[in-house]
């Protein structure tokens, strides 16, 4: 599966956030950059800790998929070991006498 970039995604909606909330209160610039700095810190780690456990979800749901298409390969292999050409000859001339 092709990694999305959540965690980096979250931190910049994040951030955007925090500044138009800081613009909008007038704080200092010492403020603005303190507050920007928590706010992307934290929002990283959470995205990342959030793409570890989808990541462990799709991983666990790929390896069922993956599992389960064996599964109907081999039964589909053994259907076509069964039913040989010469099987569907005699069947057939079975059927027109």
């Amino acid at each position: 599966m092709k990694q999305k970039p959540l965690a980096i995604i979250m931190t910049l909606c994040a951030c955007l956030i925090s500044c138009i909330v800081s613009i909008i209160q007038g704080v200092g610039f010492g403020v603005f950059v303190k507050r920007f700095a928590v706010t992307a810190l934290v929002f990283l780690l959470l995205g990342f800790i959030i793409q570890i456990f989808l990541n462990m979800g799709f991983k666990v749901d790929q390896e069922e998929t993956e599992a389960q298409e064996e599964e109907q390969q081999e039964n589909s292999d053994e259907d076509a070991e069964g039913s040989g050409p010469s099987e569907n000859f005699e069947a057939r001339d079975e059927e027109n006498t």
